[in-house]
């Protein structure tokens, strides 16, 4: 028995609420659709072979192949195991960030102060997402979180800064499932930085039919 937080039938979108999350399952070839209705806001997007979970999406693989730290299309994206989940056919926002991570409680603390404590955060959305199928936070790892429509800066100097989205209102991203997978999605609940310019917004996901 499934173990997803949502069943998702082609054709019919699905809206995560603000901060909120979901999870799913799809198949070899089916097309899903992201969408910012409002613009501005980030997803936090992990994904496991339906089949075999300790296989992953990996953004050290995708990086390795692709020879890029920019993914957007026509990009494929790799699991850990560097087998080919993901093509992106469309990305209008053109701006994710691969270099993998997630924000989690510990991590806002040391960051914000004890402001994060007991705070939402992507870690927990993710974890909760993926609990119907027995998995936990060790099922995943920083490496496996593709952060679609997010904006990150290396300057010359070496700072690396969390800037606001370019996502416009009606920006989307399309990919294409190359395995059988098992999707969790936090809609970044995080307001103390400018991931999502300080204002949680919904997400649109569809599978194209």
């Amino acid at each position: 028995m499934s173990g997803a937080s949502a069943v998702l039938e082609p054709g019919i979108p699905v809206v995560i609420a603000p901060g909120g999350y979901i999870s799913f399952e799809i198949e070899t070839g089916q097309r899903l659709r992201l969408a910012q209705p409002e613009g501005e806001q980030v997803a936090d997007f992990i994904s496991f072979n339906r089949d075999d979970v300790r296989e992953l999406l990996s953004m050290h693989s995708s990086r390795a192949v692709n020879l890029s730290w920019r993914f957007t299309a026509p990009d494929t994206l790799y699991s850990n195991r560097t087998r080919e989940m993901w093509k992106i056919e469309e990305d209008l926002t053109r701006e994710n960030y691969c270099g993998g991570g997630f924000c989690s409680e510990h991590l806002n603390i040391a960051r914000y102060g004890k402001a994060a404590k007991g705070a939402s955060n992507c870690q927990s959305n993710l974890e909760a997402a993926i609990r119907g199928y027995g998995m936990d936070r060790w099922s995943f790892n920083t490496d496996a979180c593709f952060n679609i429509f997010m904006t990150v800066a290396y300057d010359a100097d070496g700072k690396w800064e969390i800037r606001a989205p370019k996502g416009k209102p009606g920006d989307h991203i399309v990919m294409s499932a190359l395995m059988p997978q098992i999707v969790a999605i936090s809609n970044c609940p995080v307001l103390f930085n400018a991931c999502n310019n300080f204002r949680l917004k919904p997400l649109t996901l569809e599978i194209l039919k």
